[in-house]
Order: structure tokens, then sequence, then C-alpha cells
């Protein structure tokens, strides 16, 4: 029997992109059992710019705010297929995307992921689009093997909706939830892989990750992502494979909280400048790893300002 597919499109307040993301979706729609859009009580025009695409796209909205991965969660709920994709409001899907997952469930009937290749803009600017590839096979086997398989952004993640049926859906208290459930649902399930774009990833400081970074204290950013960590190697059979996960994780503490910092140095918050830098000299002893950080920032900008006078 043909597998059946859901695109839901969770949105809150992306009235300049929702417009966009619905009709790249409707470009695929002939191998799309059911679009649907999820508004989280938007205070913008989002859901009436959502509603001029009806019938060809049901739109709902929620009576309140429930939060990111709580909206991620009702789409759940409202996914009546086999299988479901969670496509952002900002981002793009490209013409032909959804037979290439549709190919690869009919050739893997287990799998419980799919996930792709994208391209990344920044700011909107197309002379910023690069491939993110991840080199990764076409399956990964269930548990250590799935877990350790590179994946792309939310965006090109296709997941069989009886995966969330047996393992619940996403954390609700942490706003990086999907890597939590990608973790979760790859310790029980094949994974498949598409080594092509399949979504433009429209990247900007004003998006929902970003500003998370600057919006919130370096305290509450720590709690989250070691709450995250924490869940995730639950995930991990108890021994060295779970202990190498954690080693891995703090060795990559210092990069991640470079992120941290560099976000709030463009929005002037000094005092999360200061908290992040403290973090990760003393308590991750992250001075040299940072100082190549910054050495390598350093050398791109030398290479780059060296190009442009030749």
């Amino acid at each position: 029997m043909r597998p059946t597919i859901t695109v839901a499109i969770p949105s809150y307040n992306k009235e300049a992109q929702i417009a966009r993301a619905i009709e790249s979706v409707l470009e695929n729609a002939p191998e799309i059992d059911r679009i649907i859009v999820v508004d989280n009580h938007s205070t913008d025009r989002t859901l009436e710019i959502a509603k001029r695409y009806e019938p060809r796209v049901t739109c709902f909205q929620n009576e309140e705010n429930i939060g990111m991965s709580g909206n991620f969660n009702r789409c759940i709920e409202l996914c009546t297929t086999d299988w479901l994709m969670i496509f952002h409001a900002d981002d793009e899907m490209l013409p032909g995307a959804i037979e290439k997952y549709r190919g690869l469930i009919e050739k893997h009937p287990d799998l419980g992921l799919i996930h792709a290749d994208s391209y990344t803009v920044t700011e909107g600017d197309e002379a910023t689009r690069a491939h993110h590839g991840r080199d990764a096979r076409a399956f990964y086997a269930a548990g250590g093997e799935a877990l350790a398989c590179p994946y792309g952004v939310c965006s090109a993640v296709m997941v069989k909706k009886d995966a969330y049926n047996k393992l619940g859906g996403f954390v609700a208290s942490s706003l990086s939830s999907d890597v939590e459930m990608w973790a979760r649902i790859a310790a029980n399930y094949p994974v498949g892989s598409i080594n092509e774009p399949t979504v433009i990833y429209h990247s900007s400081v004003k998006s929902t990750g970003p500003q998370s970074l600057v919006n919130r204290t370096v305290a509450e950013i720590k709690a989250d992502w070691d709450d995250l960590t924490d869940r995730i190697a639950l995930a991990y059979p108890e021994g060295p494979t779970r202990d190498a996960y954690l080693k891995s994780v703090r060795l990559s503490a210092p990069g991640n909280y470079f992120a941290v910092v560099k976000a709030n140095l463009r929005a002037g918050n000094w005092q999360n400048v200061l908290a992040g830098l403290k973090l990760i000299i003393v308590d991750y002893r992250g001075l040299w790893p940072l100082l190549r950080i910054i050495g390598k920032i350093v050398t791109r900008r030398l290479v780059s300002v060296a190009k442009g006078k030749s």
C-alpha cells in the first residue's frame, strides 16, 4: 500500500515568510496527502495569509501560544497519515523533494526517520546560498549506528507517525528539542538519508534559534543544554558508548558557547558576553579551544580581504 504523507507547517508571526513556505510545499502537492498549517496564536497576519490557500491547505490555530515544542506536538496530534514532515514556516521546499522521501520509504519500509541535505541562505541574500552536505549513507541501523549519523536541518526531516506514537512527542522545555527527538528515534528505528538538498533553510538573526541565544541568560541557556544532554544520553546504552557521547559534548562545549558569545556581541548584551567567556575559560577550561576558534575566524577574514584585493 502507498504510504501516506502529511506536511505540517507550524507558524508564529511569520507573515513575511508563510506564503513562500506554503507555495513551495504546494509545488510538491502531488506526492503529499495532506498539508496543514498549525498557527501558534500569531499576533500578525500569518493565519490570514495562510487561509488564502484553503482548501488545498488546512489551517488550524491554537487558542493560546503553547511554545515551539508544544506546537510541534500539536502537529503530531493533527497528523492522520503514515509519515509526517514538520516544515518550518520560514523555510522553502525544493521541487521534487517529497518524491525523494517517498522513494526511500518504499525501498526501506522499516525506517523511522529520513533526513536530507539542504541549502542555507542567510538574511535572504541568494549570494550566500551554500550546500549543507552531510556525507551520509542511505541507511543506518537502529541504535549506535543511527545515533552517530549526521543530521540535517529540522525542515529536512520526515518521521514515521508510528515512531511518535510509540516514543512520545518533543520535550516541551527545550528550544533544541528536535535534537533530542531525533536521538530517541534513532535509538529505536533505522534512519534513512538523502544526500542531496530537499529544502532551503533561511537563516536570520531574527529566527527563533539565534534569538534564543540573546533573549535568555547564559545560566538559562546552560540549564537548557545540560538538560538536553542528559536526555540525549539516555538514548545511548550505559557504558563506554554513553561515556563517549558525554565526553564529546564536553569537548564541543567551548565552540557551542562561543556561538552564544558571538550572538550577544552582535546584540550588545555585554553581561551575556562576559558570562559566556567565563563559562568557556573557567568551567570548561576552554582557553586554548577558544583561541583556536578565534584564530580560524581571523585567518578566514584575512584570506577574504586578500582575495578582495587581488
